[in-house]
């Protein structure tokens, strides 16, 4: 039988992601402000003392305490979030004005499918704001405090919002890639016939191959999210994993646009030389290189730091 007195194990548990929680915390921006202290010693103090006060006085009484802490808090968390959602329903019931008012407009030859897509990407992300703040909300009323995004927080009895949030945040970026797909193919037929630029094709081109590294990256941590809570990977290798796939993202995404950026340097050192260009179009074009190859090198160094960390857990040190 059950004592009590005695801290449950889902008790038990959930204070130890907190106090993980906290370091990974310092070190990211949460969607709406933080209840845990800004000091990282406090913050662990903090929840230090909670664990000694729920060995010693019990988790019922803990329990108690800690829930005349947090009312008001979640209140507040709550009011906030609400006025966020009512501001969301506004914005999702003008896009969708917007884009009936497109669609009208096609019979008429005043609109094409193009604009409809466009309309279409702001309901998509209109909407998936709707539903993220309001499972954010259904997440607050049941826990008392914010909602957690990391990929290595518990079930909140027995609901994974986690999952759910990045279901969600996946309907803008396939929206988008419908978009892109089809501006193309229309870029393409319009470079065919000479009334647009390879140029034009080629950036259309790397927003597709972005959108679809980001779309890749949810995949990722949808199955890295279901091998934690299978227990294949613990929080600590999770999150690392995340860290990992995050990188592999950044530097996906980048080599695309280093190659444009390469040949858009070459191409305008050419015209330089031969007075198309400005000397100051040409050193533009040469930072704007460099500046990407810097931030691969860094998403490469991040790769490799987090890989180690890997490499070190499997080898048990």
């Amino acid at each position: 039988m059950y004592d009590q007195h005695e801290p449950s194990k889902e008790f038990v548990e959930n204070l130890e992601w907190e106090i993980a929680g906290e370091v990974r915390r310092r070190n990211r921006s949460a969607r709406i402000p933080r209840w845990m202290p800004k000091s990282g010693r406090k913050a662990a103090f903090a929840l230090a003392g909670v664990v000694l006060v729920s060995m010693s006085l019990g988790g019922a009484g803990v329990a108690a305490a800690y829930q005349l802490q947090s009312n008001q808090h979640r209140d507040d968390v709550l009011a906030g979030l609400e006025q966020r959602e009512l501001m969301a329903q506004k914005e999702l019931l003008l896009a969708r004005q917007v884009l009936d008012a497109t669609q009208k407009k096609i019979p008429l030859g005043a609109a094409n499918q193009m604009n409809v897509l466009e309309n279409s990407l702001n309901v998509a992300q209109a909407e998936a704001r709707v539903k993220s703040i309001e499972s954010q909300i259904e997440e607050v009323r049941i826990t008392g405090r914010e909602p957690s995004n990391d990929i290595s927080a518990p079930l909140v009895s027995g609901r994974d919002f986690v999952r759910e949030r990045l279901q969600i945040d996946t309907a803008a970026p396939k929206a988008a890639l419908d978009l892109e797909q089809m501006r193309v193919r229309d870029l393409e037929r319009s470079v065919s016939i000479g009334a647009a630029s390879l140029t034009d094709a080629d950036e259309a081109r790397i927003r597709v191959a972005e959108i679809e590294a980001a779309l890749e990256l949810f995949r990722r941590k949808l199955d890295i999210r279901k091998f934690f809570l299978t227990r294949k990977f613990n929080a600590a290798e999770a999150e690392l994993r995340v860290l990992e796939a995050e990188a592999e993202q950044r530097e996906k995404a980048l080599s695309p646009k280093i190659d444009f950026a390469r040949k858009l340097s070459q191409d305008t050192a050419a015209q330089a030389r031969v007075g198309a260009a400005s000397t100051m179009d040409q050193a533009e074009a040469a930072m704007r290189l460099e500046e990407l190859e810097m931030e691969r090198a860094k998403a490469n160094l991040d790769l490799a730091r987090v890989r180690h960390q890997l490499d070190l857990r499997r080898k048990g040190r």
